[in-house]
């Protein structure tokens, strides 16, 4: 398949190999994501919040982006063979889907889609 070979491309990379084997790459990363998670999940769930500062939401939402694909950056090949992170990505397409219809329905579908990404996030590590 074409994913793989890809994935194993980007994990012999020197700026993987460098994050991968630092002591503080991934503690750093995975905290600053962690932080993006609850500074974009507080303007999702707090709506004034977010019309009244939209600069705050994409700012949060483009942090959240970019601490994802370094995560990603440095472990690839075990992301490509992970289920939950496949589930993760397939729950965030299907967030983004949502995102397009605005209801009280897609607002709760949104919570209950930000609830699983969350719980497949924290089975990445353990599966």
């Amino acid at each position: 398949m074409f994913l793989l070979p890809f994935c194993q491309w980007i994990q012999s990379t020197p700026s993987s190999t460098l994050l991968r084997e630092s002591t503080w790459g991934f503690p750093i990363v995975s905290a600053i994501h962690v932080l993006a998670i609850a500074w974009f999940g507080g303007t999702v769930l707090i709506p004034g919040l977010s019309r009244q500062l939209p600069s705050f939401r994409r700012t949060g939402f483009a942090l959240l982006l970019l601490t994802g694909a370094l995560l990603f950056w440095l472990e690839p090949v075990k992301c490509y063979a992970s289920g939950p992170f496949r589930l993760k990505m397939l729950l965030l397409v299907l967030l983004g889907v949502n995102g397009w219809f605005r209801s009280r329905l897609t607002t709760a579908f949104s919570w209950v889609l930000w609830a699983a990404i969350i719980f497949a996030a924290r089975w990445i590590a353990y599966f």
